[in-house]
């Protein structure tokens, strides 16, 4: 029963979502939207072809806290993709990669070509597992092949736990 107060009592949902793709010729967002469900609950959708395949692939990963702007909160690391499918080894990708796994198609080792797809994916605050402050988040995920940018995908979202 605590269980089930504890989970309606917290509000972990997206509120925007921004892709960019800086290479039209290796990557075309098809699509990437929100969609609302209910007051406490937002769908990511996002689509992605890869028109070649890319097998060395970062990821740089990080959070900002909203307070009076989007400021630097306590994650800034990059993540070997590749590596980390073989064998997970950065907590924060693996709390990221528990939140999103059942939603994509993005759930297997290097090389990646072809159609992406995140579908139906919302945040689940019985998987986050930590103590968070309540407040406005940004998720800054700067995608890398060959090191150079292809494309950039934030993921804006809000989390309130309401103690009374």
């Amino acid at each position: 029963i605590l269980i089930h107060f504890w989970q309606g009592a917290v509000v972990f949902k997206f509120t925007n979502v921004v892709c960019e793709s800086f290479n039209k010729s290796w990557i075309i967002i098809n699509y990437c939207r929100l969609r609302a469900l209910n007051r406490n609950k937002t769908v990511l959708n996002l689509n992605i072809t890869v028109l070649h395949p890319c097998s060395n692939i970062w990821v740089d990963i990080q959070i900002f806290k909203r307070a009076n702007g989007y400021k630097p909160w306590l994650v800034n690391t990059s993540l070997d993709v590749c590596k980390f499918h073989q064998k997970p080894y950065n907590p924060w990708a693996i709390l990221i990669y528990k939140q999103v796994k059942n939603f994509t198609n993005i759930n297997h080792t290097c090389p990646y070509v072809g159609d992406q797809i995140v579908k139906g994916f919302y945040l689940r605050p019985e998987i986050l597992r930590l103590p968070f402050p309540s407040g406005d988040y940004l998720l800054a995920l700067t995608w890398i092949v060959d090191n150079k940018s292809l494309f950039i995908t934030n993921e804006y979202f809000t989390f309130t736990e309401d103690l009374i």
